[in-house]
């Protein structure tokens, strides 16, 4: 691999990670030099990085080719949630090989698991459920739409007893029955749904903290 396409993946990779960690506020500019000079790299690995990333629609493009975070507003959080919701119902419809799914982690049986680590599993999960549909469409799909979310994730301790509903809706999931595992998915994404504007307000205060 070349040395330049070396570096291009390095800070994708960092930039990603800080993006998917919440260090990056809603609506931020992100300044192509400043990024640069934080990596220690060349503008060009940065902008390809950046470029890679509004594909992914994790960075929205400016006016005069610029870069910034999306905006967080009540209802494009509202609009990914269901998003999510629709793709997961879709994959089960048609999923088979129950038995993949791995049982669910055991820090969800403590109350109080760290939010980080609630938002991985909740991730790995869905990902897990759309990897046993046929239709590789569903994976792909709930990859990138749950990328998007991670950030609200991160915030849905507003959501009561997020552990445990999550090791229960893993245990249905494990159990194998169709009817059983929808009105469960459907239920989870309700109490955010529900919630969504708590869940924003969350996220917004979080990044004027940080």
């Amino acid at each position: 691999m070349a040395p330049e396409t070396v570096i291009a993946d390095r800070v994708y990779r960092e930039l990603k990670l800080l993006i998917l960690r919440g260090d990056q506020p809603p609506a931020a500019p992100l300044v192509v030099l400043a990024l640069a000079e934080r990596f220690g790299t060349s503008i060009a690995p940065v902008r390809d990085a950046l470029h890679r990333l509004v594909g992914e629609r994790l960075v929205a493009m400016q006016g005069g080719g610029g870069f910034a975070m999306p905006p967080l507003t009540r209802q494009r959080a509202y609009n990914l949630y269901s998003w999510h919701r629709d793709i997961v119902e879709a994959a089960l419809k048609v999923m088979v090989k129950f038995e993949r799914i791995e049982q669910p982690p055991a820090f969800l049986d403590d109350e109080i698991a760290d939010p980080v680590r609630i938002a991985a599993a909740s991730a790995d999960l869905f990902t897990q459920i759309c990897a046993c549909s046929p239709n590789d469409e569903h994976l792909d799909a709930v990859s990138i739409v749950g990328e998007r979310l991670h950030t609200l994730r991160l915030c849905e301790s507003v959501v009561n007893r997020q552990a445990q509903e999550l090791r229960e809706l893993w245990t249905i999931v494990c159990e194998g029955n169709r009817r059983a595992i929808r009105n469960a998915i459907s239920h989870y994404h309700k109490r955010r749904l529900a919630r969504v504007d708590q869940i924003v307000s969350a996220v917004l205060l979080a990044s004027i903290a940080d």
